[in-house]
């Protein structure tokens, strides 16, 4: 099994680890430097940190290099792509979490989402504005509640509305899938160039 810690909505495990563990470095074809750790585990896992776009890889021991090798050359793609969203998290200026600005987005949120609601067919239990660094948005498909990035408050309503929307079509379709993208465009027929726009591509 190989885990993944995206910088998009999806779930990764972590795995317990022990407290021995072995450092080196690496790199993928293009160049790309990766930082390799080897521990007692029992699965290969990739992740970008979100703080600064770094590469980390974390394996078990027995393990090969060429392995690891081949593991990493097949998501270079994948490695790329996740950098460039970290990198387009906003860090110039520290993200404002005070009640006051916490309360000010989700009244933003307030006055979208009953549109898109009724536009959607569709009903969130409820909304929360809360911290997170490495996602604009996420939907508990079980309560049906929206959690929204403060990060969301630096941007503007056409951005956070998209966001949103996206969030509420979670509500129809759970997965990334055709079905999805149909509805998404049905929403919002230009909301390739909004999410383009949100993580600064």
């Amino acid at each position: 099994m190989v885990c993944f810690i995206y910088l998009t909505p999806k779930v990764c495990v972590k795995l317990s680890i022990a407290v021995s563990t072995m450092e080196r470095n690496m790199r993928t074809a293009s160049g790309i430097p990766i930082s390799v750790t080897r521990k007692q585990m029992k699965s290969i896992r990739l992740r970008i940190r979100a703080t600064d776009a770094t590469v980390h890889l974390s394996a078990p021991h027995h393990v090969s290099d060429h392995v690891l090798y081949q593991f990493v050359q097949e998501r270079e793609d994948w490695i790329l792509k996740q950098k460039q969203r970290a990198k387009a998290l906003p860090r110039t200026h520290p993200i404002d979490n005070s009640t006051r600005a916490r309360n000010a987005l989700l009244a933003r949120v307030h006055a979208l989402a009953p549109r898109w609601e009724q536009k959607l067919g569709v009903k969130a239990s409820a909304f929360g504005v809360r911290l997170m660094k490495t996602r604009w948005g996420s939907c508990n498909l079980r309560t049906k509640k929206i959690w929204l990035s403060m990060m969301l408050a630096s941007k503007s309503d056409t951005l956070l509305e998209y966001v949103l929307v996206h969030e509420l079509v979670h509500l129809l379709e759970p997965g990334h899938n055709k079905r999805f993208y149909r509805l998404m465009e049905d929403a919002i027929p230009h909301w390739r160039k909004l999410h383009k726009e949100l993580h600064g591509e």
